[in-house]
């Protein structure tokens, strides 16, 4: 694992079209990246669509479509592509890069693509 600046991961070109993962107070959610950026020292990520993952498995439509996290939260670079942080109180977050893994829309519930 290496410590890595966002200016790094922006200026990759398999990010946007890849997925987060964010593991949130034991909850787990998951999207396809639409657009990243760095702004007032603040990371914005958005996604085209959010599915969370219920205790039983099932992945569901989720309501919320960006998350963030401040500047300071560095990323890590954690092989294979894929990018690590955590968010401090919340949880952490993985980001998988176009080709890594990812998340069949047709098994998310209630999502009309």
């Amino acid at each position: 694992m290496a410590r890595i600046a966002w200016e790094d991961v922006l200026r990759r070109d398999d990010i946007v079209g890849g997925e987060i993962e964010t593991q949130e107070d034991g909850d787990v959610y998951r999207g396809p990246i639409e657009s990243i950026e760095l702004k007032n020292n603040y990371v914005s990520i958005k996604c085209a669509w959010v599915a969370k993952r219920l205790e039983d498995g099932r992945w569901v439509k989720w309501h919320i479509t960006a998350s963030g996290v401040a500047a300071e939260c560095k990323p890590n670079d954690i092989g294979d592509g894929r990018i690590q942080y955590h968010m401090p109180m919340l949880g952490m977050a993985v980001i998988f890069p176009k080709g890594g893994s990812k998340l069949d829309p047709t098994k998310v519930e209630g999502l009309a693509l």
